[in-house]
């Protein structure tokens, strides 16, 4: 929730929250809560945890570059592999709810899609052991790596794909069925 802002700039700021006192202890509000891995915020934006995704990332993938150091490493295709079934889902993960990519109906969240490029960028560059000024496209394509916003694209229509084929038993069923005809949000 939202609140008019006194000073005007932001116009809106975030509803001011009050102590929780359960039986004389006092339980202080927090900017975000993770819940199965996710952080959620009040407002259910995802900044923090955009930013917990890149210092996740960023992490991995300076670890993932110590194995691929120009001498005595592990072959390229090895690296390409280690990346796609290791960096990718921890990168990803739940990135159907916090990543959306652009189409005709909506703006997408393009500023937040290429934050976590660099990490993809640093990955392909120690799979190809090319230098940092070389074109990413000619990297990508001999890293056999999708772009990005592509990847995210693919993540998200896997996910689709999942709930579309639940049972008909499954308790989200009713759920997905409804929102078949509709944009979703």
């Amino acid at each position: 929730m939202r609140e008019p802002n006194p000073a005007k700039r932001p116009p809106t700021k975030p509803t001011q929250r009050h102590l929780l006192v359960l039986r004389d202890t006092q339980i202080t509000m927090v900017k975000a809560h993770k819940f199965l891995g996710m952080l959620i915020n009040q407002e259910l934006r995802w900044k923090e945890h955009i930013n917990y995704v890149l210092c996740k990332g960023m992490k991995w993938v300076m670890q993932y570059g110590r194995l691929a150091k120009p001498t005595n490493s592990i072959l390229a295709k090895y690296m390409h592999r280690y990346y796609l079934l290791v960096g990718v889902p921890r990168m990803l993960y739940a990135a159907d709810l916090f990543l959306t990519p652009q189409s005709r109906k909506t703006w997408g969240t393009k500023g937040c899609i290429n934050k976590p490029g660099s990490i993809q960028r640093l990955a392909s560059l120690h799979i190809t052991g090319t230098m940092k000024t070389a074109p990413m496209d000619s990297i990508y394509a001999c890293a056999d790596l999708l772009p990005l916003h592509l990847l995210v694209k693919k993540h998200a229509h896997h996910a689709t794909m999942h709930l579309a084929t639940l049972p008909a038993s499954h308790p989200l069923m009713p759920h997905v069925r409804k929102a078949v005809g509709r944009y979703v949000k």
